[in-house]
Order: C-alpha cells, then structure tokens, then sequence
C-alpha cells in the first residue's frame, strides 16, 4: 500500500516536503525552504545555516537517511522529487540533497530554478544548483528533467503526468500520479482569478476524470483572502499612477511576471519608462524565449543596476548585451516620468535618487505574514517617512479563495483529502465538512495510507 509522510506544508505556509511511497519507490512532492522555521533560529546575514547539518539539528529538514549531500550512505529508495513551481519555499531545499537524486518540474520552473540560483550567489559552493563563473561558464550540479505538461513518465513504480496551473509565478504545475493500485492530485499552489486561471479548472477537471484516492490541496488563503484579480491590480494602479507627478516606486515579487506586465502596460499607458533592477533583466533575458514577457531593449524600459565594486558575472551578461542601463544618478534627473521597481532592500538607493514631493510608493505583493516580514516592513515604514513617501497596497494574491478551493475538492471529489500550506487546518476542515470526504490535516512526520 502507498503511503505519505509530510515533512512540510503542515499548519504552515509553505516548506512543502511531502515524500510519497510506493513499493521501493519514494519520491517527494516539492523540497522547499521553511522560513518560519528558519527565522525562529536564524537571523540573516548574521547567523545563517552553512550546512545541511545545522538544518538537520533542529528538525527543520527532514531526517531520512542517505538523502543529504555529506551523508555516506545512499537512499536508493528515493527516486526523485517532483517540484511544482520555482518559489523557494517549495524548491530551495534541494541544494542539500545529493545530485544523485533527480529533480522534475515544468520547462519553465527549470529555467527559473536555475536563474534563480545563478543571480543570487549566497550559498557556498558546495551548495550551489548553478554557478556561473568567467573561467567555467554557466554549470548545473543536478538533473533536472524538464516534464512535458499532459504527458505521463514513469519514476520508478509510479507514473507521474504534469498539469500547468495558474500562480502568481511562470510555470506552475499540478501533478496527477498513480501507482500500484493508487491515484493522488496534488496541486502545489494554485489560484482561480489569475490570467492563466483556464489551466487551474483544466486541473482540476483532469484530476476529478483520475478519480483520486487522495488529494492534497494548498489553503493560504483560508482566512484573509482579498478578492482582487490581476485586472484589479491593473484597474487600481493605472489610475493611481496617472494622477501622479513624479517618481512612483512599486514593490513586487521579481518572479511574478504577471506583475511585471502589469506594471509594464501602466507605464506605456501613462506615458512613463519602466525601470527593472538588473536581476530582474537577468531572468527576463534568460527566459525571453521560453515565455512572452518585456523587451528589454524596448526604449520605454531602463534596466537599473547600482554602483557597486564587484561585478558578479551573471550582472555582466546583462551589461555586456543591452545600453539601457542606468545609474541612480540617471533616476534622480528623469525621476518624475519613472515608474521603478523597488523594495524594502534598495532604500538605501534614495539617498542618491531623492524622491521629490508628490513620489509615492506602491506595495504589489503579499502583506506581511509572520514577525519577520513585520519588522522589515516597520523598517520600511521608517524609510518612507524619511522621503515623504505614502503607501498603496494594490495586490492580487497567488492563491485560491476559500470558496474556489471548496469548489475543486467538491469537484476532484477524493476518497481523502489533505489539507496543507495553511495557517488554518481546523478551520479549513471545517469549511469543507458538508462535503462528506474523509478529510485530515496531517501532522508532521506521521504516515498516511492511500
């Protein structure tokens, strides 16, 4: 009989390390980074975790022998891990495991994972899942197999098919998986009101054709859900903007590029040039032919880069390919026809750009959810204060609402259904009890029968 063990995503947003078994197979369903949990011990950049042991110490990966990187042994049991999108709260933690393990995910999440990790070289080399170096050029430490959406490959015992569903990030996908005498969905993360949200009822319709023994099903937004769509977003800020006279700074998520296009289309409508940081152009000039997204040498967009004395190579690549790069000096001249994506982490920038009366700040990304984000955004506060700039939340949130994921559960209709990536289990149990399937909120480390 197959069974799961959660090692993450229970009574917690995010973390997802949920291995599934079947005969000599396992494989996880994503390995993310826990940040509630990390913040409990750590505090960045001062004390940071520097191997997985550290991690291993306090319970915050999972204790399965033979997966980590400086473990002597060898798991032949675990087969892979299956990563529905590249946030890191669902795929950061595979630099600690071995490469011998494979890694599977959309086309898309692939390239994102991997940019991602080119962009931002704060882990040590021994776990990097890319690096790019001058003297070695661009290198990847894992397999990571890129799955054809709609599609079926076997791992092991099992038989995995990759569904696209909408996120506030590219490539998001589903996963609908059988085995001996199994079937499970699992939705990874997923929302109803976003602009691919026909590949989300698209799942959701697959999955209740597989007629699933179980379901494991996300609930971010199980209490303090905002109805608002990627239209909204639109609608809001565009006039906003338009009534505006000078600098307007908005923070997003530099992997959301629904966001990105948003913002992009107010620019060009209101008669303003988009300014991107450099890591933002980095992922879009690694991306640009795999999905549609801004053109970088569209004179209407200024790629910012801050002065600095290092330049790490992926920076180079983009300095090296596009003349559109600009300083804060060149920010503080043309500021009052500038929309600048900006966050909590490039204030120090303003005393350079010095905002003028009238500048406004736009907060386009979750508010903050646990003490950790409270205190940067407190810190934000402050600097806002500083530069006379007020603050707008416009937002449309990457999950579902409460009543849609009732909807799908009441739809894929499972034998079980699995509640995770949610502050609320008791309460999100209770939502749906009317619905008559056996429902669990699983507790961490125990083992569940499908």
């Amino acid at each position: 009989m197959a069974e799961l063990v959660f090692f993450g995503g229970v009574n917690e947003i995010g973390g997802n390390k949920i291995l599934l078994s079947d005969k000599e197979t396992s494989i996880f369903l994503d390995f993310g980074q826990n940040f509630e949990k990390e913040n409990s011990f750590f505090r960045y950049p001062y004390l940071a975790p520097r191997e997985e042991k550290h991690l291993l110490s306090l319970n915050i990966l999972p204790a399965i022998p033979g997966i980590y990187k400086n473990d002597t042994e060898q798991n032949l049991r675990v087969k892979g891990v299956l990563i529905s999108h590249g946030h890191a709260d669902h795929a950061n933690y595979v630099r600690y495991l071995k490469s011998e393990i494979d890694l599977y995910c959309g086309e898309l999440t692939r390239e994102i994972i991997i940019a991602r990790d080119l962009s931002s070289p704060t882990h040590s080399a021994e776990y990097a899942i890319a690096k790019l170096t001058q003297k070695r050029g661009e290198e990847v430490f894992y397999k990571i197999n890129p799955l054809t959406t709609r599609k079926a490959q076997k791992i092991g015992s099992m038989e995995v098919k990759a569904l696209e569903t909408d996120h506030s990030i590219p490539g998001s996908c589903g996963y609908l998986i059988t085995g001996s005498g199994f079937s499970l969905a699992y939705t990874g993360d997923l929302r109803f009101h976003g602009p691919r949200k026909q590949a989300s009822y698209e799942f959701v319709e697959e999955a209740a054709k597989s007629k699933p023994d179980g379901l494991i099903i996300e609930g971010t937004n199980i209490v303090n859900a905002r109805v608002n769509t990627e239209s909204d977003v639109h609608t809001k800020a565009e006039e906003l903007v338009s009534k505006s006279q000078n600098l307007i700074l908005v923070s997003f998520s530099l992997a959301d590029f629904d966001r990105l296009n948003t913002f992009y289309e107010i620019a060009k409508k209101t008669g303003r040039k988009l300014v991107i940081p450099i890591k933002l152009a980095f992922m879009i000039n690694r991306l640009s032919n795999k999905m549609k997204t801004i053109n970088l040498d569209d004179p209407d967009v200024y790629i910012y880069c801050r002065e600095k004395g290092t330049t790490y190579e992926w920076e180079k690549e983009v300095l090296n390919k596009y003349s559109n790069v600009k300083s804060c000096i060149d920010v503080e001249k043309e500021q009052e026809k500038l929309l600048m994506a900006a966050s909590f982490y490039d204030m120090n920038e303003m005393c350079e750009i010095k905002p003028r009366t009238g500048s406004l700040f736009i907060e386009s990304q979750s508010e903050p959810f646990n003490e950790e984000m409270e205190l940067d955004h407190d810190k934000l506060l402050n600097w806002l204060d500083c530069y006379g700039l007020p603050l707008y939340n416009i937002h449309s949130s990457g999950h579902a609402f409460p009543h849609q994921l009732k909807e799908a559960i009441a739809t894929i209709s499972p034998k079980k259904v699995f509640l995770v990536h949610t502050e609320r289990p008791k309460l999100y149990a209770h939502y749906i009890e009317d619905l008559k399937i056996d429902t669990i909120t699983p507790l961490l480390g125990e083992k569940y029968p499908i």
